[in-house]
């Protein structure tokens, strides 16, 4: 065997332990996740877009479904109005207030649209998301009301987070659906 003391045996040579990570081990692993993120963060923010949206649709839905139950429960007129007050103690009905402000339930004792002293404050609600854009068409510009058997005039309130978009119908006996996308007109 032939042995030189230019080249020492390969037991003899020290090995050195491996403590980290190479540098083309880090720069892979980093444009996996750089790809998986651009895939991962629009799809997350269409989610985050349509459960807010969702949110917000429900809770004004269930104000007028409240609505109206109260108005046959009782037997008089109940109003769902515009309200940017929402917070106060005595929140009260602005028409000059947009629906993404809040809305209030009352009952409407001269059924007027109109929160007055003898009329009876009922639930309030907040569409609490930022971007948030609420109209009605041009019977619920400012209210929506329910008479005593829960009738109502048929119109539409439109709740817009771009481009997301639905909307809650009501038809003539106060009944209501909700629509989205191109459903929307």
């Amino acid at each position: 065997m032939f042995t030189s003391s230019a080249f020492p045996p390969l037991a003899v040579l020290p090995r050195r332990s491996s403590a980290g990570f190479s540098l083309i081990e880090v720069m892979i692993t980093l444009s996996i996740a750089a790809i998986l993120m651009s895939v991962a963060i629009p799809s997350f923010q269409t989610f985050t877009r349509t459960n807010r949206i969702a949110a917000i649709t429900n809770q004004l839905s269930s104000s007028l479904q409240y609505a109206r139950s109260e108005a046959m429960t009782r037997g008089k007129t109940v109003t769902v109005c515009k309200s940017n007050d929402v917070s106060d103690s005595t929140p009260t009905c602005v028409t000059s207030a947009s629906w993404q402000d809040g809305w209030m339930v009352f009952v409407d004792n001269n059924g007027d649209g109109a929160f007055d002293s003898g009329d009876i404050p009922l639930r309030v609600g907040q569409a609490t998301s930022a971007g948030v854009v609420i109209t009605g068409n041009s019977v619920f510009v400012d209210r929506a009301s329910f008479d005593s058997r829960g009738k109502a005039s048929a119109g539409t309130i439109f709740i817009v987070i771009a481009p997301e978009k639905r909307c809650i119908t009501l038809n003539i006996i106060g009944r209501l659906r909700i629509d989205s996308g191109a459903k929307c007109t």
